[in-house]
């Protein structure tokens, strides 16, 4: 495993490759494929509240890694999304998925964290028009309600996508079992419905974690998406200290690709190694 050092270069070992290899992981009863939507990076402006030296010297220059991730599930026979990404020319999913001989028809369910636009930008096309004909969406009731309201370019995305699954969205409440084998978790902060699903054996996480060279050894700062910083601030501890006493890895849209890590406590924060 390799250690993220969490400063200097050492913290570059785990940035994006332009095309990690697709590979796929056995936790539990879920085989685990992480596919990466797009290569991405956070910068020091997303910190207001952290000097800039600083965040340099833990993200290891100007940008700290970060990607934007999507992970596939497969379970008795079910193929399960959890989120999108981007969509459209910037999003490379569907063409991972043909890499990967999987007909978007073939996609049952996709768990959305939330309903910001590089988590769910992936289920419509250019014209409006579902991109996976016969999944179901799941997406918890807060998400739901909120974002069927919301103002701005990210209410009417979310009512475009909800209008292309007309007949084929669920939500859900904070602890049912949504499928057979996972379970949603109030992850709320980020956004009012944030969720995390926990399989047992792992736990997606969605956007707890923007840069984890910054928020892992500093859990206490926010990137400027998070909608409600201080409840935002006291979900991230809990499930990382959940990650981390439960020995559960955490698989993150954000993470650094592939995404997928085990928590460890350090100091007066975290710190992560690889698979």
């Amino acid at each position: 495993m390799k250690r993220w050092l969490l400063a200097g270069a050492a913290m570059l070992t785990l940035g994006n490759a332009a095309e990690p290899e697709l590979s796929s992981s056995r936790f539990g009863e879920f085989e685990v494929t992480a596919i990466q939507d797009a290569a991405t990076t956070m910068r020091q402006t997303l910190f207001a509240a952290l000097p800039e030296q600083e965040f340099r010297r833990l993200a290891g220059g100007d940008a700290a890694p970060a990607s934007v991730n999507v992970f596939l599930l497969k379970r008795n026979g079910k193929q399960i999304l959890a989120d999108t990404g981007y969509g459209g020319s910037r999003g490379a999913l569907t063409a991972r998925l043909g890499q990967l001989d999987i007909a978007l028809e073939k996609i049952d369910f996709i768990l959305l964290t939330h309903m910001h636009g590089d988590h769910i930008g992936g289920l419509i096309d250019a014209a409006g028009k579902a991109v996976f004909p016969t999944a179901t969406l799941l997406v918890s009731a807060p998400e739901l309600a909120f974002w069927q309201k919301a103002s701005g370019s990210g209410g009417e995305l979310a009512r475009k996508v909800l209008a292309a699954y007309a007949g084929r969205v669920k939500s859900f409440q904070y602890g049912d079992e949504v499928l057979p084998g996972i379970r949603a978790l109030d992850a709320a902060g980020h956004t009012p419905g944030h969720t995390v699903f926990d399989t047992g054996s792992l736990l997606i996480v969605g956007d707890l974690l923007h840069a984890a060279a910054i928020q892992l050894p500093k859990p206490e700062l926010c990137a400027s998406y998070d909608m409600d910083p201080e409840k935002s601030v006291q979900t991230r501890r809990r499930f990382l200290d959940l990650a981390a006493d439960a020995k559960r890895p955490l698989a993150g849209m954000h993470l650094p690709a592939p995404g997928i890590v085990h928590i460890h406590r350090s100091g007066n924060g975290y710190a992560a190694t690889s698979r």
